[in-house]
């Protein structure tokens, strides 16, 4: 799916993903730290299949993948995603570990729920690692509890995170 425009916050611009993006994104999500809490595989475990997903994301129907651009700057700065799913929309975020405690994860959170919001969604919900203390404490404080006790595990490897989901209900404008 792709937006009809990008999602603006004061210092940011949430556009959709374009194929162009695709060694940005890897170089977050693949990452040892940047990428820890991830699901998505380290840069030594990659394989044809995993990366064959990024040529689909673009027009991905399922949910809309999103590059967080500096404004001022033009520069990417992470990513965000939106998954409309039947009872909530699910999302997820990562920003680049040069700007973790930099206000970016506040301010593209609030660019996220405001876009769903105005979508008329009733919820959001985001699954989060239970020892991922910075995310936690982020979807903590935009008012989301935990609910399902879940697991995942980091493809290719054999680390499995225990994790929640998050869910915030939301009163669409």
């Amino acid at each position: 799916m792709k937006l009809d425009k990008p999602i603006e916050t004061p210092r940011l611009s949430l556009r959709p993903y374009l194929r162009a993006d695709r060694d940005f994104s890897l170089s977050l999500w693949c990452d040892a730290e940047n990428g820890r809490y991830m699901s998505d595989p380290l840069f030594e475990n990659l394989d044809d299949r995993y990366l064959s997903y990024f040529d689909e994301m673009e027009y991905d129907p399922d949910g809309y993948y999103l590059i967080a651009e500096d404004k001022m700057t033009g520069e990417a700065v992470g990513t965000c995603c939106i998954f409309p799913e039947t009872d909530a929309y699910d999302i997820g975020y990562c920003v680049r570990k040069d700007l973790w405690r930099t206000g970016l994860g506040s301010e593209m959170l609030t660019g996220l729920l405001d876009w769903i919001k105005a979508a008329g969604g009733s919820a959001v919900t985001a699954e989060v690692a239970d020892d991922n203390a910075a995310s936690t404490g982020l979807l903590r404080k935009f008012g989301f509890v935990p609910t399902t006790a879940t697991q995942y595990k980091k493809r290719g490897s054999d680390t499995v995170f225990d994790s929640h989901i998050y869910r915030l209900e939301i009163n669409p404008t």
